[in-house]
């Protein structure tokens, strides 16, 4: 019960100092180098990006159009689709290309891409954007025939910030009586995959798999390659890679969990056609991650109470005895909880997320015995607090039972007057 006690008075000190510290450091945005490195940090990034093995999928090829003006880019994707339909007719061609209205292009080549889009197999990506609570198409202005193109949004609405990590993706949104569907489930759908079509319901969040590959990009005027598309899913993009295969361009970058620099995630390691093609890969396959993130919640919650009890435990016994206890939770326990995440996602394609564990389990080693000198400090003001007061009503009540003397405090100063009473006779 007093092991209880203890613990409740370390929590109140926590929030009373830590509520105040937490909210200085996240408005601070001097320190947003600092919340790049660790905010978004999971002990499964380390899965991803150093133990995972890559699954070449080999329904889906790139198409790179590099970074060139709008008209070559236009032109060349005119071209691209109408050859490669007339000779190999691949399933899909996705666009995660933008073609908004940009005057230095010639009507005759926005002409000529217009035509082209209304081959049956074209996917185009849009942008959403929230008006007055409502998500809206930010599409195309050309006139594009929208009844033979399919369409999907390529937002990424699970992000948590500028830094966020990709992890997760919401399939859909349902608005009304509309259903909102995200470019890669509009793909998945156009190439007659069967998935489960619980994966469309409204607000769900789904864990990227990120053990897929795939080959490497064709450049858009390699007509040489054109063959390998053929019955294949092509997704129209920017995919240049540098020597080291990273990319090579900063446009349309996105940090993941695959980034096998995990701690600040720099520098970003896919381009959005990447991201997209990973989850129709994970769609197609069925091999989304599963995640409970309640559990994961309850299972985090119940360790870290049962850890700092214990910490409470080994710090009332010796010195000796915690410090050995501090080891064995700073490296044993940390390196556990790092073990078990990787374990459940790689051998169950589980996320069981104990990274807030982890942390728990580092610091609290640290902090623990500041916190029992705040506690005792207060403890201790409060017991002399209490001693002064008490050591008045004490004396005055020795006094009047040896001599008769009642004593009383004045009720408006800490000073003391006394009456002598006579002792009434009893015969």
């Amino acid at each position: 019960m007093n092991l209880i006690k203890k613990f409740l008075k370390h929590l109140v000190v926590v929030v009373i100092l830590g509520y105040p510290i937490y909210q200085l450091l996240h408005t601070l945005h001097f320190l947003n180098p600092l919340v790049r490195e660790l905010a978004d940090f999971k002990f499964t990034d380390i899965y991803f990006g150093y133990f995972q093995d890559s699954e070449l999928d080999d329904e889906i090829y790139f198409i790179d159009v590099s970074v060139k003006d709008k008209t070559t880019t236009r032109s060349e994707i005119s071209e691209f689709i109408n050859n490669v339909n007339k000779k190999y007719k691949p399933k899909v061609i996705a666009l995660d290309v933008d073609f908004k209205i940009d005057h230095t292009v010639s009507d005759d080549v926005n002409a000529k891409l217009v035509s082209a889009l209304s081959n049956d197999n074209i996917v185009l990506g849009y942008d959403l954007r929230k008006i007055k609570g409502q998500w809206k198409e930010n599409r195309s202005e050309l006139p594009i025939n929208y009844s033979l193109v399919k369409e999907g949004f390529t937002n990424n609405l699970v992000a948590k910030s500028e830094f966020g990590v990709v992890r997760f993706f919401q399939p859909s949104i349902i608005q009304g009586n509309d259903t909102l569907k995200h470019f890669s489930v509009v793909i998945a759908e156009k190439s007659r995959a069967n998935f489960d079509r619980s994966l469309l319901i409204d607000n769900n969040k789904v864990m990227i798999n990120f053990k897929y590959k795939y080959h490497n990009a064709i450049l858009i005027g390699d007509t040489n390659n054109y063959f390998k598309l053929k019955d294949k899913i092509v997704i129209v993009g920017l995919f240049t890679k540098n020597k080291e295969g990273y990319p090579l361009f900063n446009e349309d970058l996105h940090y993941t969990a695959s980034n096998k620099f995990y701690l600040g995630k720099s520098p970003p390691n896919m381009y959005g056609g990447e991201v997209m093609a990973t989850i129709l890969s994970n769609i197609n396959n069925d091999s989304f991650v599963s995640y409970y993130k309640s559990l994961s919640f309850w299972i985090n919650l119940i360790l870290s109470t049962l850890l700092y009890l214990s910490l409470l435990y080994f710090m009332g016994k010796s010195h000796n005895v915690f410090a050995a206890t501090s080891i064995i939770t700073q490296f044993g326990l940390v390196s556990l909880f790092v073990f078990l995440s990787v374990f459940f996602v790689g051998q169950f394609n589980m996320y069981l997320d104990l990274t807030i564990l982890g942390i728990i389990a580092f610091f609290s080693v640290e902090f623990v015995e500041p916190i029992d000198k705040i506690v005792k400090f207060v403890e201790s003001k409060f017991k002399s607090k209490n001693t002064h007061d008490n050591g008045h009503v004490s004396t005055c009540s020795a006094i009047s039972k040896s001599t008769g003397v009642q004593c009383r405090n004045k009720t408006k100063s800490e000073s003391m007057y006394c009456g002598v009473h006579r002792k009434k006779k009893t015969s």
